[in-house]
């Protein structure tokens, strides 16, 4: 009985030995692999970045001055505790609470500040990149400038009512939110 490597070795060299190589992958490929493995999905995230679509003041704008519910919302769904505030040498920064609250639309921020009579403010809005996305992308840095005529609120139901907020978008957080909004900072120790 002949065996099939002989048979193959009768054949024109070239021709053998390619034959050989192509029964011994096909041998080799009619065998099951020992394990599978797994291998995740990548994702990446595409597109452009989130950015401010509406803002409280306007920029450009003029407001009153006094207390002011400074208010930010982004095209997108946003990360509770990525934001970034910040000074410029464009003109005075507000008086503000040290943290913002992510209200329930997920995609509106609202800061609590006050604001002195006829002056001109500027915020660096993510100057220093941290508002993200729900999917992790940095928003658009840009400065928010605005002018403030006389006093004229001194109270925060009116504030909101300015930036087109209700009572229930209170721009205060406290570890013991009841849920009104999304951002909740760590219990105090």
């Amino acid at each position: 009985m002949t065996t099939l490597s002989h048979r193959v070795a009768g054949l024109a060299p070239g021709l053998g030995v390619a034959l050989a190589v192509a029964l011994a992958g096909a041998a080799q490929a009619a065998e099951p692999p020992a394990s599978a493995t797994t291998v995740s999905p990548l994702v990446i995230v595409g597109g452009p970045p989130p950015a401010v679509v509406s803002s409280y003041p306007t920029n450009g704008g003029s407001v009153p001055g006094g207390v002011l519910v400074l208010k930010l919302t982004f095209d997108r769904t946003m990360t509770a505790d990525a934001w970034a505030y910040g000074k410029t040498d464009a003109a005075v920064f507000p008086s503000c609470l040290a943290h913002p609250r992510l209200l329930n639309d997920r995609r509106t921020f609202s800061l609590l500040c006050t604001v002195a009579p006829n002056e001109t403010y500027a915020i660096a809005v993510n100057l220093a990149p941290r508002f993200a996305s729900a999917d992790g992308r940095l928003a658009t840095p840009y400065v928010l400038k605005f002018t403030t005529g006389d006093v004229g609120v001194r109270d925060m139901h009116t504030a909101l009512v300015q930036a087109g907020l209700t009572d229930t978008d209170d721009p205060i957080m406290t570890w013991q939110d009841d849920g009104k909004g999304v951002s909740q900072p760590p219990a105090p120790p």
